[in-house]
């Protein structure tokens, strides 16, 4: 069975360890929160989520006006990501950044490995999310 992320080209190394690392991320906000970005970065979300990641971006380079964050500026490249090489990239390596300095922003514990949490949060991901053949193969 083939999902929508297989055909969105999640089939090389470095796509799917950046998307299993963004479900690592995912997975750790509140649950309507999660559950709106899980939905907004499906592949048919596209016209919502290209102005979305775009007003984030800009809300994040005007950081210095009250209401507006920094943090706005890397979850508009994490949605960008699904859809521009350039973001995607910028979003990877935001990502191994985290992986380094600050595992545990996404979940992982200090005994423990980024497949090992992976599997553990593997029944919070939505179905058509989920990352690599043995996830595939439970759908």
């Amino acid at each position: 069975m083939t999902d929508a992320w297989t055909s969105a080209g999640a089939t090389h190394p470095t796509e799917l360890l950046r998307q299993r690392r963004m479900a690592l991320l995912l997975v750790r906000l509140p649950g309507k929160t999660r559950v709106w970005l899980f939905w907004l970065r499906e592949p048919g979300q596209k016209w919502l989520r290209l102005p979305a990641g775009s007003l984030l971006v800009a809300g994040g380079l005007l950081s210095f006006l009250p209401v507006l964050g920094l943090w706005m500026l890397p979850l508009g490249v994490a949605l960008l990501a699904e859809d521009f090489v350039l973001c995607r990239k910028v979003c990877a390596h935001m990502l191994d950044w985290m992986i380094r300095r600050k595992p545990h922003w996404l979940g992982i514990e200090p005994d423990e490995t980024e497949e090992d949490a992976y599997l553990r949060i593997l029944p919070h991901i939505p179905p058509h999310h989920r990352m690599g053949r043995r996830e595939q193969a439970d759908t």
